[in-house]
């Protein structure tokens, strides 16, 4: 009995406490620090990896495409191949005010810091949705925020690359919000900027117009319907064929109009070749970590996921046999993963005066699958020790020594860890790291071969000292021969 009226003084204080943050003070700094606290992790992660040399060819491919814009120059990174303009890929038209940036910034970090700032600015999007759409308490989307900023998508997302589709996903969020209170002018601008992120998010754009119209927005639907596909449609299907050839990218970077035209062929003639592709293991495995997170909710509200699904089925079908498309796959799955949680909690919980009252319980299992699949399975779990990142090793030294050495204005191939150091230069290429060098292919219209051990397959002495007689009679020296650390530079005069 002597502890009951603790008890209610206890309660009382939690009350009080829950009715300040309801009233407004938890809508303007609980988003904001959950904000911040990741784009501070996804920032200092992935400038780390950049230091680490941990990097891979998109990175270093869309740095050189931003810079030659920056420089005033027509966006064909060599990265992606000979004449391929960077708008033939996906037509990322938001690598253009990116340019801007290049100007001020080095290109790779500042494309790694803006795909932070624009995932962790997914929160705020996600936090009114929840608040002032669905009239959940603070609770319920505290409980979506944390579970937005743990989930591994992101961390993969923000960390592993760059990638424009990325930068569509606080924007999506943002459509969701601005339609379903009927303001249209940010709408569209958040429009927009989705459709500058990659052309093929049109079609999930247009989708959303058909929940608009199921909401009675007769207009607002109609126009989203229209502009969506005409967009996709009208440059994947219409305009890419006429600007390009088909296959002449190379390796990943396909002409994705004629993927996305094989797909719909492929779907009357062979469904169940299509139907294996869909539901590959990598595929499935993607679906489940995607929903995981966040306990399955959205499957209980399939009508605000629905619009990604036609365009992210596309996307796991061309991306099937491809373990690299992380990005392309997941990033507009994601966005609407957490729309559909949204609206799922809100169906779950019972209506009170003005809010929806949400199970604790409910959102004590969401916050604790979300944190438990942070530690098992994102790139920067606990487990990944990213503290320790950002400290180069000696051959992460070594390279950069060698990539600074180089020549501005001459053509490079360079195995993949020392494309990003190299990035901002006209001429540079990869070394197909799936095999050893070949002087047929790697010496010829390069003028520098940049070579790390650990990016190829392991080579015998007598075969490395075979490759260097061949490079010597093309005319190439061995400029740098660190044998310790697993680096060789040659180089033409």
């Amino acid at each position: 009995m002597s502890e009951l009226p603790y008890q209610r003084r206890l309660e009382r204080r939690l009350v009080r406490f829950q009715a300040r943050l309801e009233a407004s003070s938890g809508d303007r700094w609980i988003p904001t620090t959950v904000a911040l606290l990741l784009a501070t992790f996804l920032i200092l992660a992935g400038l780390a990896q950049i230091a680490d040399l941990e990097t891979g060819r998109d990175l270093a491919g869309y740095s050189q495409a931003v810079w030659l814009l920056g420089e005033g120059n027509v966006p064909e990174a060599s990265l992606f191949g000979d004449g391929v303009h960077v708008l033939e890929l996906h037509w990322s038209f938001i690598l253009y005010p990116l340019a801007a940036l290049a100007l001020i910034f080095p290109a790779a970090k500042m494309l790694v810091v803006v795909q932070a700032i624009a995932l962790a600015g997914g929160i705020f999007p996600l936090w009114r949705l929840a608040r002032r759409v669905a009239n959940l308490r603070v609770g319920a989307a505290t409980a979506l925020i944390l579970a937005f900023a743990l989930h591994p998508a992101i961390h993969r997302l923000g960390v592993n690359d760059f990638h424009p589709e990325a930068l569509a996903v606080p924007f999506i969020l943002g459509l969701v919000y601005f339609g379903a209170r009927k303001r249209w002018i940010p709408y569209w601008v958040c429009v927009v900027v989705v459709l500058a992120c990659r052309a093929d998010l049109g079609l999930a754009v247009a989708m959303w117009g058909f929940v608009l119209l199921g909401d009675g927005e007769r207009r607002g639907g109609l126009w989203t319907l229209g502009i969506g596909s005409m967009w996709a449609l009208g440059l994947l299907l219409v305009v890419q064929p006429l600007v390009t050839e088909a296959a002449v990218f190379g390796g990943q970077y396909g002409a994705y109009g004629d993927s996305l035209g094989e797909v719909f062929i492929n779907a009357a003639t062979n469904p169940i070749q299509l139907l294996q592709d869909l539901t590959s293991s990598d595929n499935v495995e993607l679906i489940v970590g995607l929903l995981a997170p966040v306990i399955f909710l959205p499957l209980l509200s399939l009508r605000h996921l629905l619009p990604a699904l036609p365009l992210g089925a596309i996307y796991l079908i061309t991306d099937a046999n491809d373990s690299e498309a992380f990005a392309e796959r997941s990033a507009l799955l994601i966005a609407f993963v957490f729309v559909a949680a949204v609206w799922a909690l809100s169906r779950l919980g019972d209506m009170g005066v003005d809010r929806v009252f949400v199970d604790v319980r409910l959102l004590a299992t969401v916050v604790a699958a979300a944190l438990l699949l942070y530690i098992s399975a994102s790139p920067i779990s606990p487990y990944e020790q990213p503290w320790a990142w950002g400290d180069p090793d000696p051959t992460d030294v070594a390279i950069e020594q060698a990539a600074a050495a180089l020549p501005p204005d001459i053509a490079i191939r360079a195995s993949p860890s020392a494309l990003t150091p190299l990035s901002e230069r006209f001429w540079l290429y990869a070394l197909d790291a799936s095999r050893p060098p070949t002087p047929a292919i790697d010496l010829v219209n390069t003028r520098a071969l940049l070579i790390a051990d650990r990016d190829i397959p392991e080579v015998t002495e007598e075969e490395r000292q075979a490759f260097i007689d061949v490079a010597t009679n093309f005319g190439f020296e061995v400029r740098v021969d660190d044998r310790q650390n697993g680096v060789t530079l040659f180089f033409r005069p």
